[in-house]
Order: C-alpha cells, then structure tokens, then sequence
C-alpha cells in the first residue's frame, strides 16, 4: 500500500487553507492550486529516476541532471477542477506530454479517449485532479491503464476523505498515491461549494 499525504506540513495547511476560503476570487483559488501541484510535482520527482545531462555553465560544459525519459511520463488532467493542479505539475515535469479527460463516474473514459492517451504499455502516468472523493471517476481509469500494461501509476489530488485515501491505497497497492491533504469532510459540491464552479466562477444566477 502506497499512501502519502501531507497534511501536517506547514507550507500544505497555509496552501490549502487559501483552498477552503469561500471568499477568495476564483484567480486567487486557481493560483492556491497551482502552488499546491507544483509541491506534490516536487514530491513526486524524489519516486522518479533521474540521469546525468551535459548543460552550458557559464565556466564551459558541465553536468546536471533531468528527469529520465521524461518524454514516457504521462500526465492525465482530470477536467476541469484539476486544470491548475496541472499547470502546477507541468512546471516540474515541463517536457512530459499532458492529456485531458472527462471520465464519466463509474463508467470511466470513452473510446477516443482512450484512444487518445495512446498505448500505455510500459509508460508512466502521473493522473492529477483536485479532489478524489469517492474514486468513482478514478477508479475506471486505474482499471483501464493497469489492465494496458501501465509500468507506473501516481495519483496526485489536493484533498481526498480519509476513508477513500485508505479503500484506494489498499485497493490498488501498485498505484502511488500522494494527496496533499487527507479529510474527514467528504461531500460532493454543489453551487457555491463546487470546486470547479468556484475555480472558473461559473455560479449558477
């Protein structure tokens, strides 16, 4: 079982703090995003393998370090509420390809997208959404990448229930799941408390 959260670290409870405010402006929330997917993309690259690359120091050609095929990690946003979660991953992994879904709950993704995300056989994926609350629309795509031969599966949301982090975790003990946070608040938004209503302030008159 592969659980990591972070919700004792002082820069999450700051970060995730300016998450739970109902009177924040939607800019503002997507940049508490943002921030918060670049920390669990920081994370992330300690699991990852790195290699040595030749770069220009301004005293002559020196050695640094990069991801190692970069190119074979996938990252899955899920749309639309994980949108800026992403745009904080992808400032760490800057050279991985990005994919978005919509997967239906229960029922998981369409054919084309499936399709879309091409073979999966042997690559990685980083999946990245805001809030995994009961895994109905994770699970089908966890089932779907692990079934087409996925070599490394990472689960990366910004607040999950307690009890779902757990069911998932022993689950699926060859998915690595980092969640910022973990609660004991679980409830599927509506309105106001909708996640991607108040990312893009699309409130209903």
């Amino acid at each position: 079982m592969s659980l990591t959260h972070y919700s004792d670290k002082h820069i999450v409870r700051l970060l995730a703090t300016a998450t739970r405010r109902a009177d924040v402006s939607p800019h503002d929330l997507s940049r508490s995003h943002h921030a918060l997917g670049r920390f669990l993309a920081c994370e992330l690259v300690d699991r990852l393998p790195l290699e040595a690359t030749t770069i220009a120091h301004p005293q002559g050609p020196a050695t640094g370090f990069q991801l190692a095929e970069e190119s074979r990690i996938s990252v899955v946003c899920f749309l639309r509420a994980g949108l800026y979660v992403t745009e904080g991953v992808r400032e760490v992994l800057q050279h991985a390809p990005l994919f978005h879904i919509r997967p239906v709950r229960a029922l998981g993704l369409s054919p084309s997208e499936a399709g879309g995300l091409g073979n999966p056989a042997g690559r990685t994926f980083v999946l990245v959404d805001s809030v995994v609350n009961t895994g109905a629309s994770l699970e089908p795509v966890l089932q779907f990448l692990t079934a087409s031969g996925a070599a490394r599966i990472f689960t990366l949301s910004l607040v999950t229930p307690e009890s779902t982090a757990l069911r998932l975790a022993s689950a699926w003990p060859q998915v690595d799941f980092l969640f910022a946070r973990v609660s004991n608040n679980q409830y599927t938004g509506k309105g106001t408390t909708d996640t991607g209503n108040r990312l893009f302030g699309t409130f209903a008159d």
